[in-house]
């Protein structure tokens, strides 16, 4: 996964997987890859001195609205081996996109992201 130091992303495998299955479905993957509109969201923020926390969380429910329930828990029982409502699993997804876009943005030096607890 292009970008990625694991701060924030744990789990690799559920954006990589829900990508392969929108694929395979034929479902367009653009709404779920990061793209300038959130480069841009994050730094504006830093501009603002916002908080990660906040940050990550308008991140993570821009994704949320653009994941499909139905294959987030379904990737979400393959890749962890949990039975999850669709919300839950889309939160989970969508927080692994949120992750992967502050770890992008980290590495173009938009932010600077140290001391993540684990």
């Amino acid at each position: 996964m292009m970008l990625s130091s694991g701060k924030f992303v744990k789990n690799p495998q559920l954006i990589l997987r829900y990508v392969e299955e929108l694929k395979k479905r034929g479902i367009d993957t653009e709404p779920v890859t990061p793209s300038s509109k959130e480069l841009e969201l994050i730094e504006e923020a830093a501009r603002r001195d916002e908080s990660l926390l906040n940050v990550l969380e308008k991140l993570v429910n821009i994704f949320k609205s653009r994941i499909i329930g139905e294959i987030a828990r379904e990737v979400v029982k393959e890749v962890l081996g949990q039975e999850l409502d669709e919300d839950t699993a889309t939160y989970l997804i969508a927080r692994e996109l949120a992750g992967w876009v502050l770890e992008i943005a980290e590495a173009l030096n938009i932010i600077r992201i140290s001391n993540v607890l684990r």
